[in-house]
């Protein structure tokens, strides 16, 4: 249950710069260390989820557990 946004208008005074540029989805943005994501799956691990939250418990999961790879395979 996610989005992806094909553009992103940034709107202010000094924007006739950006135009018809997009926006780096990664630039500026807090990122999780190993640690971290190690932390929230043990966390998950531990912890009973009732079937409404399945679907989101999964898909969460399962970027957490791409990020950890992702940051382990890159150093």
């Amino acid at each position: 249950m996610s989005f992806k946004s094909g553009e992103i208008i940034i709107r202010g005074n000094n924007n006739s710069k950006l135009k018809g540029k997009k926006a780096d989805p990664e630039k500026d943005l807090p990122s999780l260390s190993k640690e971290e994501i190690m932390f929230l799956l043990k966390i998950i691990q531990q912890h009973d989820f009732k079937g409404k939250d399945i679907e989101i418990l999964y898909n969460t999961t399962l970027k957490l557990q791409q990020q950890y790879i992702y940051l382990t395979n890159k150093k």
